[in-house]
């Protein structure tokens, strides 16, 4: 009898040696409590594994779940091996310089001595066997994670999880779920299978705060009885909902929310609320003693009050030079990197970014606005 998806899933886990675990690169809360869960289940197994994610830099109020495990690059993805066959003759002594940008290894043999075809050197495996991607649509969501080690990623098993419709489903195992209202939602459904007794208090803390985060405190559409039967299941499982709600709703400072009511006294929209956007003047940061980072949490607040929003566009000056950055996110079935195409964006479905020169924020909103009304109609 086949072997069922998940069934596939704990096998490939099983047999591995080094697991890596990759999401984008503009991740949402929901992306790194889901990737760090996986992380502690995984070390719980003892498994070898780490968590990587492109320039990653945590936010304050999502300290509290561990993130310092994710490491900000993959290191030492293959090693040089040399080899010295000693078979008939032992190694007594050796030692290493370096001399012309060379590095030299001398060895002592016991007795005899060494000959040139007693030494081999290859390129060893990849560190890690087995990769899961956590909430990320694309491999080019990565950005350089996926991008500086293509073959690696062609060659090594893949298993994509993640819940959102523009996912790309390129992963040798895809779990995939639309009905689901997170990814810590089908990543608690995954682990649950193997092992309840694997959730511990931590690791349930981390589940559901993906799924509030995931979710919008509750207030998403695609909450089902299902969702809050997990989440009620989680908090007996030891998940602590005050710390969650504490670091994600109630810690918020008072520069955030001053940068967040210019943000909205600017806030716009068009085709029946279809379309909003917003501009920030390079001075709301420097009076608000803010930076860019803060703004991206508007949009989860957009959402949940405008459930029509297909795109949020945010238009921003950057203190450090005369960029204007533009963010393109879409809430709905729409390609964010298409809508922005010609601006040539990075990013991807979800949410895409681009830089305009020599131009006043103004323009550049009249400009980017126009063309994706333009693409939308």
């Amino acid at each position: 009898m086949a072997l069922t998806e998940r069934q596939q899933i704990f096998e490939l886990i099983k047999k591995s040696r080094s697991i890596l675990i990759v999401f984008k690169k503009d991740w949402t809360s929901d992306t790194l409590a889901s990737a760090l869960a996986l992380f502690m289940i995984l070390k719980k197994i003892d498994k070898r594994v780490e968590v990587v994610c492109q320039d990653f830099k945590p936010s304050a109020n999502v300290s509290f779940l561990g993130a310092t495990a994710i490491n900000d690059k993959i290191e030492s993805l293959q090693k040089f091996v040399v080899s010295i066959n000693t078979s008939q003759t032992e190694v007594g002594e050796f030692y290493y310089d370096h001399s012309h940008n060379k590095l030299n290894i001398y060895l002592s043999p016991k007795s005899g001595q060494f000959k040139p075809e007693d030494v081999a050197a290859k390129i060893a495996n990849y560190e890690y066997d087995l990769i899961l991607a956590v909430n990320s649509p694309d491999l080019e969501s990565l950005g350089e994670i996926y991008g500086n080690h293509r073959d690696f990623f062609y060659t090594t098993p893949k298993i994509n999880i993640d819940n959102s419709p523009k996912n790309e489903y390129y992963g040798d195992i895809n779990i995939v779920d639309l009905a689901s209202s997170s990814t810590a939602e089908i990543i608690y459904g995954l682990i649950n299978n193997l092992d309840e007794n694997l959730i511990d208090a931590k690791t349930a803390t981390c589940l559901l705060a993906g799924i509030i985060a995931g979710t919008k405190n509750f207030k998403s559409s695609k909450v089902t009885p299902k969702t809050l039967n997990t989440a009620g299941l989680l908090i007996a499982q030891g998940a602590n909902r005050e710390q969650i709600i504490q670091n994600f709703y109630q810690t918020r400072f008072l520069s955030t929310l001053k940068l967040w009511g210019r943000v909205l006294a600017r806030l716009n929209n068009d085709l029946d609320d279809k379309l909003v956007w917003s501009t920030i003047a390079d001075r709301d940061f420097l009076e608000t003693a803010t930076s860019p980072d803060e703004i991206i949490d508007v949009i989860d607040e957009l959402i949940v009050s405008l459930p029509k929003i297909e795109v949020i566009v945010l238009i921003y000056q950057q203190r450090a030079n005369d960029e204007i950055e533009v963010l393109v996110y879409s809430a709905k079935n729409l390609d964010a990197l298409f809508i922005s195409q010609r601006f040539n964006p990075s990013g991807n479905a979800e949410i895409a970014r681009f830089r305009l020169n020599k131009i006043t924020l103004s323009e550049a909103e009249r400009m980017v606005i126009g063309e994706i009304k333009h693409k939308l109609q």
